[in-house]
């Protein structure tokens, strides 16, 4: 029997997971944006919600059966997919199809599928000579060094 070939649920779990273990961020840029986007997600939470957002995409766009959607986005079982559907989205994927919403399930890094297979991440960072996010973040919300705490004497 021949071996299945991966498909796109095992690609973005591939893709999550190499940017997760890498560690130089030179040598892996791109790995290093998207741990950034990731901000505020487990790697476990961001690749699900990704795989459901593109369950609901195809659930949209398509008229495939829904229990073959959850097997290629790679839910365990169909009542795995039911449940995580109407917790993220608020309807059972039957109700949802029947009159959908948007497909982008809120997110504090605001990364999202891609149609038909891909991942949209934040745009790269300005390489001027003004000052990164995070500078001018630290430089706003930075405590000031002259001014001292109320409890230090």
């Amino acid at each position: 029997m021949p071996t299945p070939q991966p498909g796109p649920a095992d690609h973005l779990r591939a893709y999550v997971d190499r940017a997760t273990a890498a560690v130089d961020d030179l040598a892996d840029p791109d790995a290093a944006r998207l741990r950034l986007a990731m901000a505020g997600e487990s790697p476990a939470r961001f690749r699900d919600r990704l795989l459901l957002e593109r369950a609901a995409w195809l659930a949209r766009e398509t008229d495939r059966p829904l229990r073959d959607i959850a097997a290629e986005c790679g839910f365990r079982g169909y009542d795995v997919f039911v449940r995580a559907f109407r917790r993220e989205l608020g309807a059972s994927p039957s109700e949802w199809r029947a009159h959908p919403t948007t497909w982008e399930i809120d997110a504090a890094g605001e990364v999202h599928f891609c149609p038909p297979d891909g991942i949209r991440l934040p745009a790269r960072a300005s390489y001027d000579d003004g000052p990164s996010v995070t500078e001018a973040y630290l430089g706003v919300f930075a405590p000031d060094a002259t001014i001292a705490p109320l409890d230090q004497g």
